[in-house]
């Protein structure tokens, strides 16, 4: 039966799914579970025109269902054990930007990327560690089925957008892809921390996942812009 702590968890995800698709202009996926209204269809499908980002992958939205029908120990390590692989991922990213970009604002941002989810990356391998005993790779063994198999098939997702990437040739061309590719990594990361900032058991959990939202949120705006001006240099 399905806890009121569960019901609760999938109507904040719904709803908080879609206030982030129509503010950062993506589409979220409507499931039994999250039906989004048409206005907010219509609101992401209308984004600033111009070069846009790749779109969020339906399996993290997938992904935040699952959170959202978890409590306590199983939330935590389950989420923690998604995040910190992400991280890993948006890190490399970062790195491939500074080798290879030439926009000093991207390379900031990515700098930034690399230095803030390096420190959530430490926490949260800390954490599993202090308060479960758990090292990361054993976390994701833990974690139920269904959230295996989507974090099996993100990870497998973000190798091959990180592999796309690698293909771009170097300068502004590169500059332009890491944002288009980041723009959703970060949309992924946000719908990812949402169920743990409001009912992780740990204070310490609620608040660096609510610091992550703010952290990629900011990001995604600026990227956006950036995109648009460089629309209007074209």
């Amino acid at each position: 039966m399905q806890t009121n702590h569960a019901r609760r968890g999938r109507a904040a995800a719904a709803v908080s799914a879609a206030m982030l698709a129509a503010m950062l202009g993506s589409t979220p996926v409507a499931t039994a579970a999250t039906e989004v209204p048409a206005t907010v269809l219509t609101q992401a499908h209308t984004a600033e025109s111009g070069e846009q980002p790749e779109p969020t992958s339906p399996t993290v939205y997938e992904f935040g269902e699952t959170l959202a029908n978890l409590e306590g120990k199983d939330l935590e390590v389950t989420f923690m054990a998604a995040i910190i692989p992400h991280h890993r991922a948006a890190i490399e990213m970062a790195e491939l930007e500074l080798e290879r970009g030439e926009s000093p604002d991207v390379r900031t941002h990515a700098e930034n990327i690399i230095a803030n989810q390096q420190h959530q990356i430490d926490q949260f391998t800390r954490w599993l560690d202090e308060w479960y005993g758990l090292t990361p790779e054993e976390a994701k063994e833990e974690a139920p089925r269904e959230a295996r198999r989507e974090m099996a098939k993100m990870d497998r997702e973000t190798e091959q957008m990180i592999k796309e990437l690698r293909q771009v040739e170097d300068g502004e061309g590169f500059d332009k892809a890491f944002v288009v590719r980041m723009i959703p990594h970060h949309q992924g990361g946000i719908i990812e921390f949402l169920e743990p900032q409001s009912r992780a058991p740990h204070a310490q959990l609620r608040v660096a996942a609510a610091t992550g939202i703010l952290n990629q949120e900011a990001e995604v705006v600026d990227f956006r812009t950036w995109l648009s001006a460089q629309e209007g240099e074209d």
